[in-house]
């Protein structure tokens, strides 16, 4: 299964488990396949790098370039193109809906309202992580 993971799930994967860790799992266990561009892989290499997160970072103990190694290692490479969508409240959302546009994903995990509200994006569906696992992996 393809899929696109937003930052906001890489990134309480990384640095707190729980069900968004359940996710990047599946990949582990080559279950799905996380499909990523290099701008949405940009975002959680400078997201990561906030000195908000840094105190968690170190609890690990690991470091901020150790985790995107980590992410890196289990994604495959996307392309994107620009994607127009006018019901975006933050037109920085459209990387994600690109990434998975062009990874012919088969859906969209994120933790963000703004693309929740959607509900899909060009058939594919957008769903929290716990939905995610809910709808398609519901024995794990």
């Amino acid at each position: 299964m393809r899929v696109v993971i937003d930052v906001n799930v890489w990134i309480s994967a990384l640095l707190w488990r729980g069900v968004p860790r359940q996710v990047v799992d599946l990949a582990v266990n080559q279950q799905i396949t996380i499909f990523a561009s290099e701008v949405l892989f940009g975002e959680l290499e400078i997201t990561l790098k906030r000195a908000k997160f840094q105190k968690q970072i170190m609890s690990l103990p690991t470091t901020a370039d150790d985790l995107t190694d980590v992410a890196r290692s289990f994604l495959q490479w996307c392309e994107i193109t620009f994607v127009d969508v006018p019901q975006l409240r933050d037109p920085k959302d459209a990387m994600i809906l690109a990434t998975a546009l062009s990874a012919n994903a088969e859906a969209i995990i994120t933790g963000d309202r703004d693309l929740l509200i959607l509900k899909e994006f060009s058939g594919i569906p957008i769903l929290t992580p716990q939905n995610f696992l809910k709808l398609y992996f519901p024995n794990n």
